[in-house]
């Protein structure tokens, strides 16, 4: 069964994420605000950032210590509690730093996340703190390539069959 969306439809539900991410942002941050305890990573302390958001991905930041994952966890749990959204822990990943050897396993058994290694790779990229060079692209546009011809073969064949 295939399903199709409008255009409109699509960006209801875009307009709709937005609007929910806004609303765990808020919150998290109240928490944050409350919380002396709660540390911002060391890379995002000067802008005070602690949650990126992509299409329907969410990465939260900050130290790796008990305090500043238990913020982390009750505002999830908050969020899940308002919204009926919960993290989905197979899919989920808690990225430790080395530092955070001596207490790795308390810190994902809090969030009951599996742990995740850098680099971590997105849409076939590996996200990373320097500047992409066209080799990091390569895989992307091998496979945005591959596709736009696939795509354009498949399209000119059903358009014959028309004639």
């Amino acid at each position: 069964m295939a399903v199709f969306m409008d255009s409109s439809w699509s960006r209801r539900f875009t307009y709709l994420f937005v609007l929910v991410m806004e609303v765990l942002q808020m919150l998290l941050s109240q928490l944050i605000e409350h919380d002396s305890s709660f540390g911002v990573h060391w890379k995002c302390h000067e802008i005070g950032l602690f949650q990126l958001c992509f299409v329907d991905d969410l990465m939260l930041s900050c130290n790796d210590d008990e305090a500043s994952v238990l913020v982390f966890q009750r505002g999830l749990q908050e969020f899940a509690n308002l919204s009926g959204l919960r993290a989905n822990p197979a899919k989920s990943q808690l990225i430790l730093s080395k530092s955070a050897h001596g207490n790795r396993e308390t810190l994902l058994q809090l969030l009951g996340f599996r742990q995740g290694l850098l680099p971590v790779q997105y849409l076939g990229l590996q996200l990373i703190s320097s500047r992409l060079k066209i080799s990091d692209c390569q895989p992307l546009l091998c496979k945005t390539n591959k596709e736009l011809r696939t795509g354009k073969e498949s399209g000119c064949r059903s358009l014959a069959a028309y004639n």
